[in-house]
């Protein structure tokens, strides 16, 4: 995405960014509708939850994909981030911002970029994270994949 706009008061400029949903935010989103499941409370993700760097550093952009919100009382999974996780619902594969505003499909900024969004499932990014929930749970209990 190649756009931006400069403040007409102060000529302060406003840069668009886009953002992929990758296999470590899945697998990070997967650990927190877990946590969930099993506590029914907030989340928080340094104490609650084994999240690598890379996955604590860049967990606040699920919410750019409309799959987490942050409270008072922690993380927790949305509707969708949960139906998605489970294989039931899709969401885009990218999203754009600017300045922490998500951008709807309408802004111009989408014009600047090489594609729009793409609906997907869990599925087309981690196979591992759609299994239901008896395999998975299996699988995690035998550590046979970490």
């Amino acid at each position: 995405m190649n756009y931006q706009e400069r403040c007409s008061h102060c000529g302060h400029i406003n840069t668009a960014y886009v953002h992929k949903l990758n296999i470590p935010l899945v697998r990070a989103l997967r650990q927190l509708v877990d946590f969930y499941e099993n506590n029914h409370k907030g989340c928080n993700l340094q104490k609650d939850i084994n999240l690598t760097k890379n996955q604590y550093n860049n967990f606040q952009k699920l919410q750019y994909f409309g799959l987490v919100n942050k409270t008072a009382h922690g993380w927790f999974p949305t509707d969708l981030g949960n139906n998605f996780i489970l294989g039931k619902e899709k969401c885009q594969d990218i999203s754009a911002t600017m300045e922490s505003i998500i951008l709807p499909l309408t802004h111009e900024a989408w014009k600047t970029n090489s594609r729009y969004p793409k609906m997907i499932s869990v599925s087309d990014i981690d196979i591992f994270s759609y299994k239901k929930r008896e395999e998975y749970k299996l699988e995690k209990s035998l550590n046979l994949f970490s």
